[in-house]
């Protein structure tokens, strides 16, 4: 059966009303103290207390606004959650990374939920759980106490004594490239936008391994079911030696796609390409939402710029908070 989109895109659209657009997040971060960027965050509906200027009360109140229309949503969405894996799971692996890095790195609860946004499957009572727990085993065992399928797929590589942060991503990784595949199969749009993110997935291992040389077998860490980089691609990209070779590799098999380009003017820092790849995807499907307003286009593009939201706004509150300056800062916004 055909899945229609028309009344959880009119939801989508009526959201993106509330997104704060690039001029308002530059107004923001030009504002002189977290207490003005607090009363600001209020004002456009953030969940504040009148006079709150704690950056992490701040943070708190961004992730838990993302969750809200991530509910919403999903509420809305109806029977189509499944095949919209793709959206909510995406946040869910980006969240469980995060969190098995911080037990890895012994780092402080706090600090593990920093960015993290909530979603129906990790709300945010679950996300604190886990970021609370001290091991990746520990990790595994509650997420499969819960019944999520991300905990039984980490038990096995997250046991003995100091497991692997980069398997266990590798892990998260399969885990959500085989659900979303699965899911998104009745629905065309969603199964390339799918593809698309693994292959993108797949073009950010592939620079780590050239730039970190693990002595990993590339086949063992590549994710199937792309449709841009084949595992020749990979393996090539992989061995390129630095950032930029890799880069140039990979663009090749994305020519004619607007994302060759970010990935073509790779230099030195693998850590902006996520910027500029969720640009040029923000900016691609906001065209698609133009020519074929039917399809889910509309309601990838709204949830692409919730998170480019979220990423903005983090960046300005503790960005102020240490001291950066308005310029550098409105410089390295997502948001378009």
């Amino acid at each position: 059966m055909k899945l229609h989109w028309e009344d959880v895109n009119a939801r989508a659209r009526g959201l993106a009303t509330h997104l704060l657009r690039r001029e308002a997040l530059d107004a923001l971060a030009q504002l002189p103290d977290l207490a003005a960027i607090g009363a600001a965050l209020r004002s456009h509906g953030y969940p504040l207390e009148e006079g709150e200027a704690a950056p992490e009360a701040l943070e708190l109140a961004l992730r838990r606004m993302a969750a809200v229309r991530l509910r919403v949503l999903a509420r809305w969405s109806g029977s189509r959650v499944e095949p919209l894996a793709v959206l909510f799971e995406d946040e869910d692996r980006r969240s469980l990374r995060a969190l098995l890095r911080g037990a890895v790195q012994g780092a402080p609860a706090e600090a593990r939920l920093a960015g993290l946004v909530p979603t129906p499957a990790l709300p945010e009572r679950a996300l604190s759980q886990l970021a609370a727990l001290p091991t990746p085993a520990a990790i595994a065992a509650l997420l499969t106490a819960w019944g999520n399928s991300y905990g039984s797929a980490l038990l096995a590589v997250a046991s003995g004594g100091e497991p692997d942060l980069f398997t266990l991503e590798v892990t998260v990784n399969h885990t959500f490239a085989a659900r979303a595949s699965g899911a998104a199969g009745r629905a065309p749009r969603l199964a390339a936008h799918v593809r698309e993110t693994i292959d993108l997935e797949n073009a950010h291992t592939a620079i780590l391994l050239a730039t970190e040389g693990k002595d990993v077998v590339p086949k063992d860490v590549f994710l199937p079911g792309g449709s841009r980089i084949a595992i020749a691609d990979f393996e090539l990209a992989a061995s390129a030696g630095d950032v930029a070779s890799a880069g140039r590799k990979l663009a090749a098999a994305f020519a004619g796609t607007p994302l060759a380009p970010p990935l073509a003017q790779l230099s030195h820092d693998p850590a902006a390409l996520e910027d500029a790849v969720l640009r040029a995807r923000i900016r691609h499907l906001t065209l698609m939402s133009r020519q074929a307003p039917l399809g889910p286009a509309p309601l990838l593009a709204y949830v692409l710029r919730l998170r480019a939201e979220t990423v903005d706004v983090q960046r300005i509150i503790w960005g102020r908070a240490l001291q950066v300056s308005p310029a550098t800062i409105m410089n390295d916004l997502v948001s378009v």
